[in-house]
């Protein structure tokens, strides 16, 4: 819910002002605030959870679900494919994606970003990608810039909500 209607109509427009753009990514990393990330596959992946049971006895359940998996466009001297697996997952099986597929990620800014940092477009330094989505071809999918323009609405909203609590604006 927005409670200063004005403060949160003073952001969308700065942020809209932000001239964002998609690219992919590419030996230099993530080069625009939109950036896809070529899906090879999916690393199916298991792992264990134990919990106690009613009567204190131990319950063991095995569980699978799969991870992204992406080309490495990182830059490193070693290209490949990248994924996360925790120490205590097994990669069961690997499941090629779909020809052309991929994973979309949005330049975050950070938590403390102000209006007048946005409205002057002073800020260099930005929080963690945030995963937006998968593309498939063929399959409607989000605006991408639209959706990130609202995440960032949100964040500098909160903060700068924030600082009028504190009595810093």
């Amino acid at each position: 819910m927005v409670e200063n209607e004005q403060l949160y109509n003073e952001i969308r427009e700065a942020v809209n002002a932000i001239p964002m753009k998609i690219g992919f990514e590419g030996i230099d990393g993530i080069s625009e605030y939109v950036t896809k990330s070529v899906l090879v596959g999916y690393a199916i992946v298991q792992y264990t959870v134990t919990e106690k049971g009613l009567d204190n006895s131990e319950i063991t359940k095995k569980f699978v679900k799969s991870n992204p998996v992406y080309q490495d466009g990182s830059g490193s001297d070693i290209y490949g494919v990248d994924t996360h697996i925790e120490n205590e997952e097994t990669v069961i099986g690997v499941v090629p994606a779909t020809c052309p597929t991929y994973g979309v990620f949005g330049l975050m800014p950070l938590d403390d970003l102000s209006l007048e940092q946005v409205s002057s477009l002073s800020f260099s330094h930005f929080g963690k990608d945030k995963f937006l989505g998968f593309e498939y071809e063929g399959v409607e999918h989000p605006n991408w810039i639209s959706m990130l323009r609202e995440k960032w609405i949100e964040i500098v909203y909160e903060h700068e909500t924030e600082r009028e609590l504190w009595g810093e604006i």
